[in-house]
Order: structure tokens, then C-alpha cells, then sequence
């Protein structure tokens, strides 16, 4: 079993970003941006453990945006990190490009093909 050390700059940045921009209790996704970052997710293939937590996490709805991605960042759907860690790579970097606003993440994960444009490859998730 490989341990991970996560990367508490980028937790802190996600968490700070959702402290501005995201209020309320929970997330006010609806179905079709659940299915948009479930969808996003699966392409960059996150194991099934990962999609079904995450959607869960995401429609119930338990957590804000926010809370779930820094959740993910420190390990939570930790089934297989090697595998899922570029689909949360890819939804951290659209978050972030979005500067936190839920909206602009949503229409960053529907209008930006992440298979070709890879900048996302760059954010460091774990530290080695």
C-alpha cells in the first residue's frame, strides 16, 4: 500500500476559493451538473468506487462544491489514487480556472476538452 501525502497548498487554495464564493449548507448542483462532473470523471476513467461516492457526495446533497473537492484532494474515494488522480486533477484545475464560482466550473467542465488541452497535468495533488 503506497501513502500519499496530499497537497495542503492546494487543499488550502480550493478550500479558500469555496469560502468566497460558495454559500449556503450544501451545493445547489442540478442533476445536469452532477451528470457533467460524473461524466468528466468517468472519460478520465475514476474508478466506479470513486464515480458512485462522488455522486452520492454530490446529489444527496451532502457537501458544497468546495468541501467535496478538498475532501478528494486529502484522500476521501481513495479506492485507487494512481487511477483517479488525473480525473480530480482535471475537475481541481477547472475549479480553479473558475475561480470558485460553481457556475463558471460547470461551463468550464461542458466547453474546455481536457484530452487535448492539458494544462491540468500540471497541478500537483499529491507530493512525493
Amino acid at each position: 500500500m503506497v501513502l500519499y501525502q496530499y497537497n495542503k497548498e492546494l487543499w488550502k487554495e480550493v478550500m479558500t476559493l469555496g469560502r468566497q464564493n460558495e454559500f449556503g449548507v450544501t451545493n445547489k448542483l442540478d442533476k445536469n451538473d452532477i451528470i457533467t462532473i460524473i461524466d468528466n470523471m468517468d472519460f478520465f476513467n475514476a474508478t466506479d468506487i470513486f464515480l458512485r461516492q462522488s455522486q452520492h457526495d454530490l446529489t444527496m446533497p451532502k457537501f458544497k462544491v468546495y468541501d467535496w473537492l478538498a475532501m478528494c484532494i486529502m484522500g476521501r474515494n481513495d479506492d485507487d489514487r494512481d487511477n483517479n488522480n488525473q480525473a480530480l486533477k482535471v475537475l481541481v484545475y477547472a475549479y480553479l480556472q473558475a475561480k470558485g464560482n460553481i457556475t463558471e466550473f460547470i461551463i468550464n467542465l461542458r466547453e474546455n476538452d481536457y484530452d487535448i488541452i492539458r494544462d491540468w497535468e500540471k497541478v500537483e495533488v499529491d507530493l512525493k
